[in-house]
């Protein structure tokens, strides 16, 4: 039975879901310090284990749903922060793309996934929640 996620819904409340590649690369504690370090504050942790039809929901174009499978998320639980701060939707899909930067070079790729809109946020709670979440201590 999956976590009830209905109250991240809200513009001081957004996610952020750890991509495999962050644990390859170990850059979970990097991407937790970039997010206290911007002023969200990780008030949840959660662990999911998407399946493939979590992915094609989640990402509408089939370039990422391509790219998102070659990662193998179904063969590893992610950790999925909910994250709590002024504007917090904004605030996260903004510091996705810095920290995408930073790792990368580009904005878009890997390491995390946060929604990029109130829409996008309730589509995905839905998704993840059906995918049934896991509580973890923070």
């Amino acid at each position: 039975m999956g976590v009830k996620l209905s109250k991240v819904i809200g513009p001081s409340k957004s996610f952020c879901m750890l991509k495999p590649e962050a644990y390859l690369f170990r850059k979970k504690i990097y991407v937790e310090r970039k997010i206290a370090a911007s002023g969200l504050k990780i008030i949840e942790c959660h662990q999911v284990r998407l399946s493939f039809s979590d992915i094609l929901r989640m990402y509408p174009g089939w370039m990422a749903r391509i790219t998102m499978s070659l990662r193998l998320p179904n063969l590893m639980p992610l950790d999925l922060y909910i994250v709590k701060g002024e504007s917090a939707i904004n605030a996260m899909n903004q510091l996705k793309y810095e920290i995408r930067r930073d790792l990368l070079g580009s904005r878009l790729g890997g390491f995390l996934h946060a929604p990029d809109s109130p829409r996008e946020l309730s589509n995905h709670i839905s998704i993840l929640t059906q995918a049934g979440l896991k509580t973890s201590v923070l």
